[in-house]
């Protein structure tokens, strides 16, 4: 029953997530619910198939029902939707005047005095409400950054004028602007400002790539590609510039390569809309090429399990200490029997307030869990999904890889041990010592190597995967701390094979004692009741994006979220100065795609395999389009 149970609410997390975010979906979500469930009970009875399948029929009515809380983002069945026509009229009216230093803030004056004359009124007060908070040029770029996160286009754009005007040599402020003024259509508008900028700064992947963008909105694809390209050469680690390569090959019949970009894009950033476009090109299997160990570089990862949680001891490969290796055998299973006896308590804690909701009445089940489900939907839900999917197809691929590894590691110790202690027609006991010792000496040091290879595999897997579990709905009912408790189990059995597979063999012709045991101490299990915390930097106001928090409303500024208006599918790297301008992949920096937020390569610079979260350092933001 725990396994039906671990792996409906698997399913049940990742669905509610999937469905709840878009008030207007085009298609129903039962189809990749189908999907999931075949694979997730390929290995199952058909008893246990058939009770799984009664639960998800209890439940899937109640989840599809339609909520309005996040905006709702247009849906696309192929890539070549996104690219816009040639715009001649717009390219046309594109100033040829070149703008210089000097120009900046009257450039910016005239727009924000355009926006402010025929702007939205509601968006008009809203600008006029904040900038009496904002005396600063920094305080309004980052009003402006916060109200694009809430959906409030022309009153962003009107803020970024304003920085400009502020601090009219301060090039963040620029490329934000025009990065603002490409991403809510006014491409035309933001040439001028990134030909300058390009000028300024020609090896700037943020300005090339925003300068491609542009071009791109325009329907200028080669002058997109090119400039595109130059963009990625700078920086590998850019996820739009990777995203609008891809998407220029896909249109010019190179489906290898669009392929390739994107699957590189979502290594760089794993999100929503990445994630929406790989499949487009290349269906499900285009996640079975993603790297781990390159997406890992840019996701954040609190690191619950340590390395060496458990230190494994390490035999002494000859037969002389065989009493010592089975003292220490005997400590070490006395050991992984305590900690096992802990993980089986905590497990039956976290299973108590599920186990007594599914005693309920029918539908009450699933009302519950939707109800307790919904509290923890947040801007990260959506990225979680994404993070969450690969982290499947990964530890799927990695299972099979690691077992026809043992396989071949169980071939290799069974020919040598047949080979290394074949017995001579006249060995004694010291004959029958040494060849133990020479296959000692041989097989236990690759059997170490092999499981700390997979041990390492799979304690960076289980890092990352309790790391975003719980932001796909927080830990409704404990389900996230049940998976991850669930998990930890495994984990311990990966360090008892790992330990038991080295071979200890006593010596000829004496008898040995077996029966002591010396003393391990247990390892402490992480706190799984404490969800991590991400921080992102806007303004004064540091916003949590935890299990808590839904939105950005809670803020001093008083911008409210608007659903209506969706948040530009773009990166915020932070790290610029007034003479200097952020880029993702050399700086932290939040992706923000479809609604959905997730901080990416904050542990880039740590010397940590993995680190604990850190605090984002709130410098000036710049903002890079797709």
């Amino acid at each position: 029953m725990k396994k039906i149970l671990l792996t409906f609410l698997s399913c049940l997390l990742i669905l509610l997530a999937m469905a709840q975010p878009k008030p207007k979906p085009k298609q129903p979500v039962q189809p990749d619910m189908n999907k999931m469930m075949e694979e997730a009970m390929k290995d199952m009875s058909p008893e246990e198939k058939a009770e799984m399948k009664k639960m998800m029929k209890d439940v899937m009515p109640a989840l599809t029902e339609k909520s309005g809380r996040m905006a709702d983002y247009p849906d696309f069945t192929s890539n070549k939707e996104l690219v816009p026509k040639k715009d001649i009229a717009r390219i046309a009216s594109i100033s040829k005047k070149k703008i210089t230093q000097a120009d900046m803030s009257a450039y910016a004056t005239n727009l924000y005095s355009k926006i402010m004359a025929k702007g939205d009124a509601a968006e008009v007060s809203l600008v006029k409400s904040i900038l009496p908070k904002t005396p600063k040029a920094n305080d309004l770029s980052n009003a402006s950054v916060l109200c694009m996160m809430q959906g409030h286009p022309q009153a962003a754009m009107a803020l970024s004028m304003k920085a400009v005007q502020a601090s009219p040599a301060n090039v963040n402020l620029q490329n934000n602007m025009a990065a603002l003024l490409t991403q809510y259509g006014y491409p035309e508008q933001a040439i001028p400002i990134l030909q300058k900028l390009k000028n300024d700064f020609p090896y700037n992947s943020t300005v090339l790539n925003n300068l491609g963008m542009a071009w791109f909105n325009l329907g200028v694809l080669d002058s997109a590609k090119k400039i595109t390209e130059l963009a990625i050469r700078v920086n590998p680690f850019h996820p739009e510039a990777k995203v609008c390569g891809g998407i220029i090959e896909e249109i010019n019949g190179d489906p290898v390569k669009a392929t390739k970009d994107y699957t590189e894009a979502i290594e760089n950033s794993a999100d929503p809309f990445i994630d929406k476009i790989l499949k487009n090109k290349s269906g499900d299997k285009g996640f079975e090429k993603i790297d781990f160990e390159k997406l890992k570089r840019s996701i954040t990862i609190y690191e619950y399990f340590p390395k060496d949680w458990i230190k494994i001891p390490q035999l002494s490969d000859n037969v002389s200490g065989y009493e010592h290796d089975k003292s220490t055998k005997n400590g070490f299973n006395k050991m992984m029997d305590e900690l096992t006896k802990k993980i089986e308590t905590m497990q039956e804690a976290a299973d108590h307030e599920i186990e007594t909701l599914m005693n309920k009445e029918e539908g009450e089940f699933a009302k519950e869990m939707k109800k307790e489900s919904m509290k923890g939907v947040n801007k990260m839900s959506l990225t979680a999904v994404t993070v969450l999917k690969i982290l499947q197809i990964y530890i799927a691929r990695q299972t099979q890889d690691d077992m026809k590894e043992y396989m071949d590691l169980q071939n290799k110790k069974d020919a040598k041990r047949s080979e290394m202690t074949k017995s001579g027609n006249n060995d004694k006991c010291p004959d029958f010592d040494r060849k133990n010792n020479e296959y000692l000496a041989y097989i236990n040091p690759l059997i170490r190597d092999f499981h700390a290879k997979r041990i390492e595999r799979f304690r960076s897997w289980l890092n990352v995967f309790c790391t975003w579990v719980w932001y796909l709905t927080g830990n409704p009912k404990n389900v996230s701390m049940m998976q991850c408790v669930a998990w930890t189990a495994g984990l311990t059995e990966y360090y008892k094979d790992a330990f038991d597979d080295q071979e200890a063999i006593a010596k000829s012709c004496v008898n040995q004692n077996t029966d002591g045991s010396i003393f391990i101490p247990t390892p402490e299990i992480p706190n799984f009741s404490c969800p991590t915390i991400v921080k992102v930097p806007v303004g004064p106001d540091w916003q949590e994006l935890s299990n808590a928090a839904k939105n950005f409303d809670i803020n001093s500024l008083g911008i409210k979220n608007n659903p209506a208006s969706p948040v530009p599918n773009h990166t915020l790297a932070f790290g610029g100065f007034d003479i200097t301008i952020a880029q993702p992949g050399k700086a932290p920096f939040v992706k923000t795609a479809n609604g959905s937020t997730a901080p990416g390569m904050i542990n880039e610079n740590d010397d940590a395999y993995l680190a604990p979260l850190s605090k984002i350092p709130l410098e000036e933001l710049s903002e890079l389009p797709i």
